[in-house]
């Protein structure tokens, strides 16, 4: 059953606008998990000034888009689009043109992310018409 807090979650809502890190595990009781969340909140200037929205797309429990609930049929979606069995942790970074850029079957280190980001076309361009 889908309560009213819960949406369709669409990649290209966001395309164009935020580059998305997709964060899947099992549940939020996974040690990965767990380890990746507290990466995430560890700079959250770097995370803004990248565009980056984080999708929380968990096996058991709620999954999130930006600390909002998204249904389970998006959830089903995006394990199937991507690959990702409902036991498998893993990281993947969709760029702003709404394709897969990066992906680890670990946690990752937020350093490692922002230079993939910043290596990208897109980014540097951000950056030259920001100064």
């Amino acid at each position: 059953m889908t309560s009213k807090a819960e949406h369709q979650f669409e990649l290209s809502d966001y395309q164009w606008q935020h580059r998305l890190v997709l964060v899947f595990a099992p549940s939020n009781d996974s040690p990965d998990y767990q380890q990746q969340m507290q990466t995430w909140q560890a700079d959250t200037t770097g995370i803004s000034d990248r565009n980056l929205k984080l999708v929380e797309v968990l096996g058991t429990g709620e999954s999130r888009v930006d600390s909002e609930p998204i249904s389970p049929a998006s959830v089903a979606g995006l394990r199937q689009q991507f690959g990702v069995p409902v036991d498998q942790f893993s990281v993947i970074l969709v760029g702003k043109d709404g394709t897969e850029k990066q992906r680890s079957q670990s946690p990752v280190d937020l350093a490692l992310l922002f230079r993939t980001i910043d290596a990208m076309p897109m980014r540097q361009q951000e950056m030259r018409s920001r100064y």
